[in-house]
């Protein structure tokens, strides 16, 4: 490992500094790593600036990479839906289900293959109807419960995703 022994206050990281990223903020994109430079962030290679960046990319952003986790996540959450007994068993039955908790409010488990990231198909049964949606795999039970409780038994949503 290196030094470089002409290195300026300004040049050290902010105190605490995270793992940063440019982001395409539109797509969720990385577009590269950031380091800090110079009092600022820049790209990993070339050490282009995010004013540099935005010329041609305005939706250009500098987040750090648990933000643009979110971000990517965000992207393929979906909707609670209504979905049939025998969907909801079938899909029980097809691979090993994960995190399959029952309580007195319901029964829900997640599908151990992701959609994309940390994004897997959820499963619900409550109230004797059956429920599907896309989400983060580390939802608790509860929160799986809630999301169905906001979105569609009380109908008072107000789910972000697309």
């Amino acid at each position: 490992m290196s030094q470089n022994l002409n290195c300026t206050p300004q040049d050290t990281a902010p105190q605490n500094a995270v793992p940063m990223a440019f982001v395409r903020t539109t797509t969720a994109d990385i577009w590269c790593h950031a380091q800090w430079l110079g009092g600022e962030w820049v790209t990993e290679w070339g050490q282009k600036t995010l004013g540099a960046l935005q010329e041609n990319y305005p939706d250009m952003a500098v987040m750090s990479v648990a933000e643009l986790i979110d971000l990517q996540n965000e992207k393929y959450r979906t909707p609670v839906l209504e979905i049939t007994g025998e969907r909801y068993i079938d899909q029980l039955e097809v691979l090993p289900p994960m995190d399959w908790c029952r309580t007195n409010k319901g029964e829900s488990f997640k599908s151990m293959e992701m959609y994309a990231g940390d994004v897997t198909s959820i499963f619900v049964r409550t109230e004797g109807r059956f429920f599907e949606f896309r989400d983060v795999c580390t939802l608790s039970h509860a929160q799986v419960l809630a999301r169905v409780e906001t979105e569609v038994l009380t109908g008072s949503a107000s789910f972000s995703g697309h």
